[in-house]
This record gives C-alpha cells, sequence and structure tokens, in this order.
C-alpha cells in the first residue's frame, strides 16, 4: 500500500474513533440529563404539594393529583413508551399487579392514580419515602405481626374512600410469570368484600427488570437510560369479586391466573404493534 493511501486510511479510522468518542460522551451527557430531570421534578413537585399543604391542608388525593402529574412526565425522561388496555375500576378497590422493578411505581401511578401498599424501609427512602406518605400510601413491616396488623386496619380505612395498588409477589421477579402471591393479604381482601382487579406489566426488555443487588441509580445508569426507549404495556382486568370466591386462598389463584393470563397469552415482553 502507498505511503497516500495508508495516511487517507489512518485518517479515516481516527475521524471514525472521534465519532464514537462523541456519540459516548453524548450518551452519557443525554442520561445524565434525563437523571436530573427525573429527580428534580420529583423534587419540584413535593416541594409545590407542601406549599399547597401549608395554604389548603394535607390531602392524600391531592398529593396523588402530583405524583401522578410527575409521573406522566418521567415517561418521556425515563424512555417510557406505556400503552394502556383496559379501563381503570371507577370505585374503590384493589389493584393487584406483578412487579418487575421500580419503575412499575411512576407506570402504575400515572395510569391508575392511586396510592401503594409499601414495604416499611421505603417511608426512609429520599424523596420517595416522603412522597409514599403524603399519599397515603400503606406500609408493611412483614417480620412483625403486630406490624402485619396495623397494615391491614390502615388499608381497611384507605379503601372505604380510595383505591390501592399492591405488588402480592411480596418482591420484584424476573421470572416470566409472577412469583406465588401471598394469600394473606386475599384473605382481608375476602372479608373486606372490595373488588380485585388485576393488573399486569409487560416491558419491552429484561432490562427494566430490577431483580439484584445494584443500586436504584446504578440500574437506572447501566440498564434504564442507557438503551433504547423501553416499551411498558399495562392490561387492566375485569375486576374479581371476592363474594364469588370460597375463601381467600381461591381468590389468591383467582387473581393469580388473571395477572398472568396477559403474559401466557401475548408473551412476557411487550412487542411493537403497529
Amino acid at each position: 500500500m502507498s505511503p497516500v493511501r495508508e495516511e487517507a486510511g489512518d485518517a479515516i479510522e481516527h475521524g471514525r474513533e472521534r465519532e464514537r468518542s462523541t456519540a459516548f460522551a453524548r450518551g452519557r451527557l443525554t442520561r445524565g440529563l434525563c437523571l436530573v430531570a427525573v429527580v428534580a421534578s420529583a423534587l419540584v413537585h413535593l416541594l409545590a404539594y407542601r406549599g399547597a399543604a401549608l395554604v389548603a391542608g394535607e390531602s392524600p388525593s391531592r398529593a396523588l393529583a402530583f405524583l401522578r402529574h410527575w409521573s406522566v412526565r418521567a415517561w418521556r425522561w425515563l424512555g417510557l413508551e406505556v400503552r394502556v388496555d383496559g379501563t381503570p375500576w371507577p370505585a374503590p378497590c384493589v389493584f393487584v399487579a406483578n412487579h418487575r422493578g421500580y419503575l412499575d411505581v411512576p407506570v402504575l401511578a400515572g395510569v391508575l392514580g392511586a396510592s401503594f401498599v409499601s414495604q416499611a424501609d421505603v417511608a426512609g427512602w429520599w424523596i420517595v419515602g416522603a412522597a409514599a406518605k403524603r399519599i397515603g400510601s400503606v406500609f408493611v413491616e412483614r417480620d412483625d405481626p403486630r406490624g402485619r396488623v396495623r397494615a391491614a386496619r390502615a388499608l381497611a380505612r384507605r379503601l372505604a374512600s380510595d383505591s390501592i395498588i399492591v405488588f402480592p409477589e411480596g418482591k420484584t421477579g424476573g421470572q416470566r410469570l409472577p412469583g406465588p402471591f401471598h394469600p394473606g393479604l386475599f384473605r382481608l381482601l375476602h372479608r373486606l368484600a372490595v373488588p380485585v382487579v388485576p393488573v399486569t406489566i409487560r416491558y419491552g426488555d429484561r432490562r427494566a427488570y430490577w431483580t439484584d443487588d445494584t443500586s436504584l441509580v446504578s440500574h437506572l445508569w447501566t440498564g434504564v437510560l442507557a438503551g433504547r426507549s423501553l416499551r411498558a404495556a399495562v392490561q387492566v382486568g375485569a375486576a374479581l369479586d371476592p363474594r364469588v370466591e370460597r375463601d381467600g386462598e381461591s381468590l389468591a389463584r383467582a387473581a393469580y391466573r388473571a395477572v398472568s393470563r396477559p403474559i401466557e397469552d401475548l408473551g412476557e415482553l411487550a412487542r411493537e404493534t403497529g
């Protein structure tokens, strides 16, 4: 090869390397801006609610409106393309959903506009814990029998006027189908005779799943924000009437089948639709 051709080849290779470096830098910048936008917007919404509460008093329903507004805005920054099939139940009910990770919270808060049953330690999380308290979330200390009783009473009071979202697996799962549903919750719901509405979340990529010990911020940075946009398909099923089930265990099985059905029929991952 002539020296001129070698020089030209080197120049082209250097140019490609610069392009790759620039694209990498832009990718990191975009991820950083999205991450800052998510956190800053959450903080602004929380402070705005606190300001409104000083004037008009605390109101879980108003706090939920703030959360829903933030959630829908956060979809764009998180790269979420959310599609909803079915209509949320209009009266107080319990939405039971499969649980893939923290993205389930802004997705379902934006779609359903309801508060959550959460593990007790969530109450201490920065921003997240403060928001969860304001919207009237029910916190459960799973290893404390008295804590479970307190949570059951709080859930019953909440359902007197509002709906609530529960992840009955009790943890996130990366398997194709949900893990077992804890029957204790369904024994309570059977006694209360509150409608149980199955909700199924299906993402377009498994990088949405948060099932290991990676920190939330690290998972966002290296997983969710590092790839292309994520499809999130939410299927809201028909309400189950606890009164037609024999007991709480039977209700748990019916809810599990209803939540699993869209995954069995349509697949674990949400595919692009025309």
